[in-house]
């Protein structure tokens, strides 16, 4: 399991769909790729891995969506940069999710910051076999009461998704 966080200067385009937003605070890019390399972490108690991996390069989405397949090596989240310049400290990112089929878990989240100096990227990779887990899971990010977005996925069989799903390696193509 890995939640990833990342802060580089880089603008995205809005996908509109399955995010809700202020946009007069923020751009938001939701999608899809395969797991990159991780150059370092932060401890996350919160998260069921206790840490949070960081990258050295913002990753590309390589599909725009909030549909994806259930296989090791895929990544999925949001790319986010403030329009208003701010620094938003102490944000709290949360992902709730279907319960993981081992220990159960169905939250996890760790302080941030947002903003102030370019693109953020949170994302999260499939590494473990008990998080394959289908349905919604959904991404939040709050500061104090005031929640700074919603993003939702929606996390299918890889069946249904064959294309992403053999993109990463996670499922031949016949």
């Amino acid at each position: 399991m890995r939640l990833a966080l990342l802060f580089a200067c880089l603008a995205t385009p809005l996908l509109a769909g399955s995010v809700t937003y202020d946009p007069s605070r923020f751009i938001l890019e939701q999608g899809v790729f395969c797991e990159v390399p991780t150059t370092g972490s932060l401890p996350a108690p919160g998260t069921a891995a206790g840490q949070i991996e960081l990258f050295d390069e913002v990753p590309e989405f390589q599909w725009h969506t909030a549909r994806l397949p259930a296989v090791p090596g895929l990544s999925f989240g949001i790319r986010s940069e403030a329009t208003d310049g701010l620094n938003y400290p102490g944000v709290v990112l949360t992902l709730t999710h279907p319960p993981f089929s081992e220990s159960g878990v169905t939250r996890q989240s760790y302080v941030t910051a947002l903003g102030g100096f370019g693109l953020s990227i949170n994302a999260y990779t499939f590494d473990l076999e008990e998080e394959l887990v289908t349905g919604t899971w959904v991404f939040t990010a709050t500061a104090g009461d005031t929640e700074l977005y919603r993003a939702t996925f929606e996390v299918v069989p890889p069946a249904l998704m064959p294309e992403i799903a053999a993109a990463c390696g996670g499922l031949p193509l016949s």
